[in-house]
């Protein structure tokens, strides 16, 4: 595997490290029930997953059509005061945003890992996913790690966590990692510190989805260079005001990235942001093998806005279309089609949901709901009104700061 030092700069993005051979290491028991890898149609894998009474079809024509309102409300980009808002949401990009060394001692553990198990895992590929991968990071973003031993599924509450054990007991011996737990999720993950960097890391087995998505949202974070400004800055506004830690029942931080992503492609007049899995979908078709998605196209050169909003215009106008215009009872989000799906009808098709979820956003790939956590209807309240009191403070100020001065409840 090729390392990473001596490079004078780190793009954004992810590949899967550098296979070795390596004949004079036999291969543990531990790995021996695990066949020769298989091509395996993914689209059929998930449709019999999300077979139900009748078949669901992830096609756009056979998807129900809303209209929605044009949300280029009146430019404030002649304002004074609303240049200050711009400056001040780009100093706060600039600020938070992930450094470059950071993404570069990911890397480094990612290898470190991969070197522990090269020769001993067939078909072996380490990951570096989520935001430290594809432009959405901030300096304090755990390093998610995702472990390829096959190309197929696997059983992740007996196999991943099976081997997620030994990945635990070979860090332990190689004395780097601090903590070592096992958390048993829907996609098991194993946490620990690197003693070296201090990185907190996550790593899971096998969540091809994971990548996937990771190089699609390094794909939209690529467009503009608005984009990763404006979710940095979500990203940071709904940590603050407690409604993006999925464990407690509120949004992920990879919920509010679709989110603000589908407001630059489907409301946002004009778009920011393109429906990538409808203009390339080919080079975001999910039979694709991870291991075979390009690592350096750019897509700055495929597609260009003509928008001339701010950073801050689009900030605003993202919490006036969830405070006053998105019909959260009726509509799921979808950025694989650029447009509003019938919600009741995704959650009926939605395995992971158990019809329980008050908020719908449908996962560009595997089509599941990754606001599932939300399904308190106080909680769910309460995150509606964080978003209509931080637009209605902001509108009145077009000031970051003074949503950021005490937590709404």
């Amino acid at each position: 595997m090729s390392s990473l030092r001596g490079k004078s700069r780190v793009s954004f993005g992810y590949k899967q490290v550098n296979r070795r051979g390596n004949s004079l290491k036999s291969t543990p028991k531990e790995f021996l029930n695990y066949p020769d890898e298989q091509y395996i149609d993914f689209n059929q894998q998930i449709n019999k997953k999300r077979l139900r009474d009748r078949s669901y079809s992830p096609k756009p024509n056979k998807q129900k059509k809303f209209k929605q309102e044009n949300n280029n409300h009146n430019s404030y980009s002649s304002s004074n005061d609303f240049q200050k808002l711009n400056n001040e949401l780009l100093n706060h990009y600039a600020t938070a945003k992930q450094l470059e060394s950071t993404f570069t001692m990911k890397w480094k553990l990612c290898e470190d890992i991969f070197s522990m198990f090269v020769g001993i895992v067939p078909h072996l590929g380490v990951y570096l996913v989520g935001s430290s991968a594809n432009g959405f990071a901030t300096e304090d973003t755990d390093a998610d790690i995702c472990i390829v031993i096959s190309s197929y599924p696997i059983d992740q509450k007996r196999e991943a966590v099976k081997f997620l054990e030994i990945v635990r007991r070979a860090l332990r011996k190689k004395i780097f990692a601090g903590g070592c737990d096992l958390i048993r999720a829907r996609v098991p993950i194993l946490r620990f510190t690197d003693y070296a960097t201090r990185l907190k890391c996550d790593v899971n087995i096998n969540n091809v989805t994971g990548i996937r998505n990771t190089d699609l949202l390094r794909f939209y974070s690529e467009t503009d260079p608005r984009v990763a400004p404006l979710v940095l800055t979500l990203k940071s506004w709904a940590k603050f005001h407690n409604i993006n830690d999925a464990s407690q029942k509120t949004l992920s931080s990879y919920s509010i990235t679709l989110m603000c992503l589908f407001y630059l492609q489907a409301i946002a007049q004009p778009s920011v942001v393109p429906v990538w899995q409808a203009l390339l979908p080919d080079r975001f078709d999910v039979n694709i093998p991870v291991s075979q998605l390009k690592r350096n196209d750019e897509p700055k050169l495929i597609w260009r806005s003509e928008s001339q909003q701010t950073v801050a215009e689009l900030f605003i106008g993202f919490l006036r279309y969830y405070a006053k215009d998105f019909r959260f009872e009726k509509h799921a989000i979808s950025i694989r089609t650029g447009r509003l799906i019938d919600k009741n009808d995704f959650l009926d098709h939605d395995v992971t949901n158990y019809g329980d979820a008050l908020l719908a956003i449908e996962e560009p790939f595997d089509l599941s709901n990754t606001a599932r956590s939300v399904y308190d209807d106080d909680e769910f309240e309460r995150i509606v009104r964080v978003f209509r009191r931080s637009y209605y403070t902001i509108d009145k100020t077009n000031s970051f700061s003074s949503i950021l001065m005490e937590q709404f409840e």
